[in-house]
């Protein structure tokens, strides 16, 4: 268990990932909860269908992903400014911190499928990978519900071939690679609350969910200072990035 920021950033640096234990109270994550909840079940209506993605197969139809939130509702600009999550986010990636996604990833209970394994940094058009996701755990994050598998180190391999998917919302997937093949992949189960942070180049991965227990989490990816946008051809929505400190 981390508890200073000196461990926190060292671990980030040598891992290419951290685990930020409890880092939202109960009082705090129950209105993002709710919110994320009501666009799960429809009855918030502001995402539009381009940036919705459903689960393959799924009667009634479950939403896996949504993209783009907090270009649809400001609510989630600023959950993704909270001090306790910012203040780690800049002394990894200094300042001003850059806000390019968020996103909610909802494994939902019993037809929650595979995320194949892959790195993030390929499917953004930006140089150079100094770009970090935030995995806020919205329930119980275990393996028997498709937990995230982070390979420790990856990230310093640079950027890694990958090829074309068909699973929708992960278009890309980690060509095999006896480097991450050699390396330990760690199964991340954290509590409703907890936050896992991984570098933009960290190979990771998750199971289905077949259990009766869903997996929601809410994303954000943050940019350093030096990120630049490279191809914007390549962007699916606004070259807007907010400023959050």
């Amino acid at each position: 268990m981390v508890t200073t920021v000196t461990d926190v950033v060292s671990q980030y640096r040598q891992d290419g990932y951290v685990v930020l234990e409890e880092l939202f109270s109960p009082a705090q994550l129950a209105p993002i909860s709710d919110e994320v909840d009501r666009i799960l079940d429809g009855s918030a209506k502001y995402v539009p269908e381009k940036d919705l993605v459903w689960e393959p197969d799924s009667h009634p139809p479950r939403l896996r992903n949504a993209f783009r939130l907090h270009l649809y509702n400001r609510f989630f600009v600023d959950v993704a400014r909270t001090p306790a999550l910012l203040d780690v986010v800049r002394d990894i990636l200094g300042r001003p911190v850059r806000l390019y996604g968020s996103q909610i990833f909802a494994k939902p209970a019993s037809v929650g499928t595979e995320v194949p394994q892959h790195q993030d940094m390929p499917y953004w058009p930006f140089d150079p990978p100094e770009m970090l996701t935030a995995w806020i755990a919205l329930d119980d994050s275990l393996i028997e519900n498709g937990c995230v598998r982070m390979v420790a180190g990856s990230h310093k391999l640079g950027v890694l071939p990958h090829t074309s998917t068909t699973i929708a919302g992960n278009s890309l997937g980690l060509i095999p690679h006896p480097s991450v093949d050699a390396m330990p992949e760690r199964p991340i189960e954290v509590r409703r609350g907890s936050c896992v942070l991984h570098h933009s180049l960290t190979v990771h991965r998750s199971d289905p969910n077949t259990s009766s227990r869903s997996r929601r989490g809410l994303t954000y990816v943050y940019m350093s200072p030096n990120v630049k946008l490279t191809d914007p051809s390549r962007m699916k929505g606004p070259a807007e990035f907010p400023e959050l400190s």
